[in-house]
């Protein structure tokens, strides 16, 4: 894993699984609006708020290059290995690789949030004590919702083909 500055970590793409990526400001440029936070809210609580949503961002109001972050699915799964009642309250979907946790059987020991690789976490404890993670909007028709309402089409998924030909995406 590669340290980056301000003490953020990178993992090598191909220890990633499928996950959201901010495309390069040349692509598309995030607008710091929030839209990907609130919908994410909503989709999955029914309410908007920062200790509710899977997605984040981090505002850069001096070069207004606003960063998005959020669950990158390493292949390793250390979240998932690092629960106590994982396949019960942390599970691997089998059909799409993809970890999501179960609220109602998580008991908050945050034991996933430790063990996840990235700075910032890219898991957080909600107002119920409980993990949460993306897990890319799973089951959802339309895919990530963030994604779909993103204005600025800033974000995408890390397997999608760069929306400018010949332009490489950095992961």
């Amino acid at each position: 894993m590669k340290e980056k500055k301000q003490g953020i970590k990178e993992r090598p793409a191909e220890e990633l699984g499928r996950h959201i990526i901010q495309w390069d400001p040349d692509i598309s440029l995030c607008a710091g609006c929030g839209a990907c936070e609130i919908v994410c809210s909503l989709i999955h609580e029914g309410v908007s708020g920062s200790r509710s949503r899977r997605i984040f961002f981090e505002h850069d109001s001096i070069q207004l290059m606003h960063k998005v972050y959020t669950c990158q699915q390493c292949l390793d799964h250390p979240c998932y290995n690092a629960c106590p009642l994982k396949d019960k309250a942390m599970l691997i979907d089998p059909e799409t690789n993809i970890v999501y946790v179960d609220e109602k059987e998580c008991i908050g020991c945050a034991r996933c949030v430790k063990a996840c690789p990235f700075e910032p976490k890219r898991i957080q404890i909600n107002r119920n004590k409980k993990a949460i993670k993306c897990d890319l909007c799973r089951g959802r028709e339309n895919g990530p919702a963030c994604i779909e309402y993103c204005q600025c089409l800033a974000i995408g998924m890390s397997d999608d083909s760069p929306p400018v030909p010949g332009v490489v995406v950095k992961v």
